[in-house]
């Protein structure tokens, strides 16, 4: 009889699925001992701003078929979100579905350090706002005022120069910041999650190059379409490709529809368009600012492909990563209101389904961010840990997308829903665009099961 003990999550983006990501799974198990690899999967658009190149259901079953027991969706809402808002909400589906480890890759740190540094920093304190305030008013990014309030707040604490330039390095690295941002939310929310951490192997998180066999997500995503189309679809080597991503991730890609992000170009200039003359504010969308809503109505759109025009808009201050968060969520119209009352559905949820049972509010346990847990797939040998997750879980499972209706019971999960099938049928109207692929709706989606 298997526990929940024998469980650990991993939250990803799988963008698309490779080597690294397999010896990240392989290394959670050994470390945890755990019997289930369970993954909890960004959705349609990704954190670094830009729409996925794979549907979500390709990359669950790429997962699935290269180990994974079950993947679950984080909405496009969070899943397109900073740092923060994305671990915030891949870690409380964690905690709804009761899982009790969870593995993360990181560049160099290790738990212990991330446990360390909470230990002494407090990010509510007046005098860290204050040096972030002021680190922001230099022209600093937002990631960059933050690691000098963080030193600022070690330095108080009496640290050592070789600590100050440890901290630095270790949050100046991507997989490293969404590590800490991890911890810190499991830590906040009070959630008992064992954190268990995996270094990368091989190439850096940007590295364009491909290289051995441990090469970056960018270098794949940069070379995907060419390389599945000349090595798989025209009947060359799978050499290459294979060196790369695992065999069985790399079959489920030459048959999935594949979308380039060039594409967004013209649909964001039009979106931007239509919001200029309504008279929308293109500030209340989710990570633009006053500024940066200036310099994107301004902007001419005529650059040759979505890289292009976010590089155009970048400054020293808006890094490429929140340029293209800030395109995205106007394109998709996830305003700044709507993620602030997002991240309060699950207790909304949660309240609403304690009355209907006759409960008190004041009974519920923290609650996090997610409302519910949209199961993508799962293996046909699995089928005990499904039992298990829905028993211990205390948010709803969504199985099939059209009965998520009624299961959900408050107005701000409805919503939350609501825009990830806008979501879907975007990407799924962009996919069409760019290469005439028609897919089903999201309401109309089945389930992977391998």
């Amino acid at each position: 009889m298997i526990n929940l003990a024998q469980v650990v999550g991993i939250i990803a983006e799988y963008h698309p699925f490779h080597n690294g990501h397999l010896y990240q799974m392989r290394n959670a198990r050994a470390l945890t001992g755990a019997s289930y690899c369970v993954v909890f999967l960004s959705s349609y658009f990704v954190q670094r701003g830009m729409p996925a190149i794979y549907s979500p259901l390709k990359r669950a079953e790429a997962a699935l078929r290269a180990g994974a027991d079950a993947v679950f969706e984080i909405p496009t809402p969070f899943s397109s979100a900073s740092a923060r808002d994305y671990a915030a909400y891949g870690v409380s589906m964690l905690a709804g579905l009761g899982i009790p480890n969870l593995c993360c890759g990181t560049e160099d740190v290790s738990a212990e350090e991330l446990s360390m540094l909470l230990d002494v920093i407090d990010e509510g304190s007046e005098a860290f706002q204050h040096s972030l305030r002021e680190g922001l008013k230099t022209g600093l990014t937002y990631a960059e005022a933050r690691v000098n309030a963080i030193a600022a707040d070690l330095f108080q604490a009496g640290a050592d120069n070789s600590l100050l330039l440890r901290t630095r390095e270790l949050l100046s690295k991507p997989n490293n910041i969404l590590a800490f941002e991890y911890a810190r939310a499991a830590r906040a929310e009070r959630i008992p999650i064992r954190l268990t951490t995996v270094s990368r192997k091989g190439s850096d998180y940007h590295d364009p190059i491909l290289q051995g066999d441990f090469s970056s997500a960018t270098a794949i995503r940069s070379h995907s379409a060419t390389a599945i189309r000349s090595h798989i679809l025209n009947g060359g080597s799978w050499d290459d490709l294979v060196r790369m991503v695992p065999r069985a991730a790399a079959e489920v890609f030459a048959s999935a529809p594949y979308l380039n992000p060039a594409c967004m170009v013209g649909p964001i200039e039009r979106r931007v368009l239509d919001q200029l003359y309504e008279g929308t504010a293109l500030s209340s969308f989710s990570d633009v600012s006053e500024d940066l809503a200036d310099r994107i109505a301004n902007a001419e759109f005529r650059e040759e492909n979505y890289e292009a025009l976010v590089n155009s808009l970048k400054t020293r201050q808006y890094t490429h990563t929140r340029v293209a968060r800030a395109l995205t969520h106007i394109f998709l119209g996830i305003r700044k209101s709507d993620l602030l009352r997002w991240k309060n559905a699950a207790r909304e949820e949660a309240v609403a389904a304690a009355s209907a049972e006759g409960k008190k509010a004041g009974d519920l346990p923290p609650i996090g961010a997610a409302p519910y847990a949209r199961l993508l797939g799962f293996r046909r040998d699995s089928e005990a840990l499904l039992s298990l997750l829905k028993q211990a879980a205390t948010i709803p499972m969504v199985s099939r997308p059209a009965a998520a209706e009624s299961l959900l019971r408050s107005p701000a999960a409805r919503d939350l829903f609501q825009a990830e099938v806008h979501a879907a049928d975007l990407w799924n109207s962009l996919c069409y665009g760019d290469n005439g692929t028609s897919l089903p709706s999201y309401l109309r989606q089945q389930i992977v099961i391998v």
